[in-house]
């Protein structure tokens, strides 16, 4: 088994011309890239950053993002990969966290970074590829390191990662990944997918701050010796076009990217034959949509499930053979499945309970937070909270999930940090954020209210004051008023919620609007018989 770095020294050994990654018309070999990881593993070096130490990486899905994470890999410090498209509410309690080291970003990221300065010192080591205020610009300060660097021993029980995710309680929580974790499911995944070391290029337009962009994708053409082309953000007709000028072999991507693919594939324009290995994750899958992507490609279209707590891919849907409908598909190499019940003790086959996530694949657990760590990684292994069952042959069913954690196009948002913003407007008294099935994000956000007295808050309105504090994702979607939230022993029963507007049935909690008062005079008695003696109310969503 290699460590990253291992892997990366490997390939400019037996691959040094092959193109590594393509950015539009920018294109970096392996030699390329290992050249300008060592020179930022340098310029990281001699600002003080040593091993142990983490390097945040507030950027979107540029090379510098995959730059980043193998410089301070080589050094012997440990990549933070931080979403670009969070806030600076949403960015403060994750470097308080954190406790970085040093911070790469953007002239783009680094203004919602640059407040934040005066609360947090590292700030003061910032690099910023395009320059800002108060940061160094990146590449001139690179243009002065040697691009050559001395890679320290590195052990496969050393960190490897550190991702943040939603956590359970809305607070973010640190997944720590090891080199052994990320080097076992690589292996596991090439196996699974039946990858050829040298010939594979994959179409990344997954960001690269999740682990699905970076580890599954980025980290999996590294191991096995692949092409990477890498979209910034998502654009349909460039992801179409691109998969036949590159001659993708590989496209993994969240059920909404299918769903656009299949809306904007035009057969006369877009070639999709190079396609051998597709996969889809990270959200609820809509069959029929996934089968029209499998007829205009020819290929098939495989469920992956797993987690940034376990590194990977840990169960697959077959490429090829057996298909078991409904199924998130069987365990892959190393990685071990079992349901159980809540003492923890495995459940028989058809049994539904909690998936717990086992084997080489497991992270170190939560950075900084071993009592989280022991509640949820386990001898067995990591409590998933989602809920679900194993067939007799071993196929995986996911039934539901025991947390509240909505998942909209691949993202995940946690209920709760949405209503601590929506509870900062002045125009909320109650509120509750449910996800709900959309047939092209998987789920939305809608969020319930109850508006303050004396307060007739807009929609809009509400949905602007969370743009202020919320990544654009996390916003709902759709925004609902009521008179009275369902509550039963002082707890909000957001099943309730769901379930009328599910049945659009939210008007029993609405109270009816009182009658006008009658004017003297027949004349007035006529008017109010005429409008059903109802009063309109303004509000959006009424």
């Amino acid at each position: 088994m290699e460590t990253l770095p291992q892997i990366l020294a490997r390939n400019v050994r037996a691959l040094p011309d092959r193109p590594f990654l393509i950015f539009g018309e920018r294109v970096l070999s392996y030699r390329d890239f290992s050249r300008r990881t060592a020179r930022l593993a340098n310029l990281l070096a001699a600002r003080g950053v040593g091993r142990g130490d983490r390097v945040g990486l507030y950027l979107p899905s540029i090379p510098l993002m995959a730059e980043g994470v193998f410089a301070s890999q080589r050094l012997g410090a440990i990549p933070a990969p931080l979403s670009a498209m969070l806030r600076e509410d949403e960015l403060a309690p994750i470097l308080s966290r954190a406790g970085l080291a040093a911070v790469i970003a953007e002239a783009a990221t680094w203004p919602v970074l640059a407040p934040l300065r005066a609360r947090f010192p590292e700030l003061a080591r910032a690099f910023v590829l395009g320059g800002g205020t108060g940061a160094e610009d990146l590449e001139k300060a690179l243009a002065l390191q040697p691009e050559t660097f001395a890679d320290p021993d590195h052990a496969l029980a050393d960190p490897a990662a550190l991702f943040f995710s939603s956590g359970t309680t809305g607070t973010p929580k640190g997944v720590l990944q090891s080199h052994f974790s990320h080097a076992s499911t690589l292996r596991d995944m090439m196996v699974a997918h039946g990858s050829r070391y040298g010939r594979e290029v994959y179409l990344c337009a997954v960001p690269l701050f999740t682990n699905f962009g970076l580890t599954a994708t980025l980290n999996l053409c590294m191991y096995t010796g692949g092409t990477l082309v890498l979209h910034e953000r998502w654009d349909t007709g460039r992801v179409l076009a691109d998969i036949g000028r590159h001659r993708a072999t590989f496209f993994g991507g969240t059920p909404t990217m299918y769903v656009y693919l299949v809306e904007g594939h035009d057969p006369a324009r877009h070639d999709l034959s190079s396609l051998r290995v597709c996969i889809t994750g990270g959200a609820p899958v809509p069959g029929p949509v996934i089968r029209r992507f499998e007829a205009i490609s020819g290929v098939r279209v495989a469920q992956v499930y797993g987690a940034t707590e376990t590194c990977g891919q840990n169960v697959i849907e077959p490429v090829t053979g057996l298909r078991r409908e409904g199924a998130a598909g069987l365990a892959v190499g190393s990685s071990r499945i079992a349901i159980v019940d809540e003492a923890g003790a495995p459940l028989p086959a058809g049994a539904v309970g909690e998936i717990v996530i086992g084997g080489d694949c497991m992270a170190m657990g939560y950075f900084g937070d071993p009592a989280a760590t022991a509640a949820a990684f386990t001898a067995r292994g990591w409590r998933s909270g989602d809920l679900g069952c194993l067939d007799a042959d071993g196929f995986l069913f996911v039934v539901d999930r025991k947390k509240d954690l909505i998942i909209a196009g691949g993202h995940n948002i946690q209920p709760l940090e949405v209503e601590s913003v929506l509870y900062r407007h002045p125009g909320v008294a109650l509120c509750a954020v449910v996800g709900l099935p959309d047939a092209v994000k998987g789920e939305i956000p809608v969020a319930v209210i109850v508006a303050r007295a004396g307060t007739s808050p807009a929609a809009e309105a509400i949905r602007a004051f969370c743009r202020e504090h919320l990544a654009a994702y996390k916003v709902p979607r759709r925004i609902e008023f009521i008179d009275e939230m369902p509550v039963v022993a002082a707890k909000i029963r957001k099943r309730d919620l769901v379930a009328a507007l599910r049945e659009g049935s939210l008007d029993r909690f609405r109270r009816p609007a009182p009658a006008p008062v009658a004017e003297a005079g027949a004349a007035a008695e006529a008017e109010a018989a005429g409008s059903g003696g109802e009063a309109k109310d303004p509000r959006p969503g009424r």
